[in-house]
């Protein structure tokens, strides 16, 4: 008996420390509206300041660096059409909320690099 209970006990330990593990590392319904709202921002942005034409645009994409905790864990992917020619170009870019702005902190290509 004393056995069973040892052993229910680890059991529980396991399933409430995995647990806690999992939620821990899921984003919140909070930080996926902010993750939307920044995709639009970014989206705003290349149009409205950068002048690129929409039909450029290939995809823009949410990427959650699990690194990173809070609302800084989400990048904002950006694939151009016109850069078709090195699949593998990336433009990435966050909201920088000391200068209220978005800005590009990293690429993987040269043809719209800021």
């Amino acid at each position: 008996m004393k056995n069973i209970l040892i052993f229910l006990g680890i059991v529980a330990v396991l399933i409430i420390g995995g647990s806690i593990l999992f939620f821990s590392t899921q984003p919140t319904n909070a930080e996926l509206d902010y993750s939307e709202q920044l995709k639009w921002d970014v989206h705003k942005y290349l149009i409205n300041e950068k002048n690129y034409d929409e039909d450029n645009i290939e995809e823009i994409k949410v990427t959650d660096n699990a690194k990173l905790k809070g609302k800084k864990r989400f990048e904002i992917a950006v694939v151009f059409k016109d850069d078709k020619d090195d699949k593998d170009s990336v433009y990435y870019y966050q909201y920088d909320k000391k200068s209220g702005k978005v800005e590009q902190f990293a690429v993987t290509g040269k043809k719209h690099e800021e």
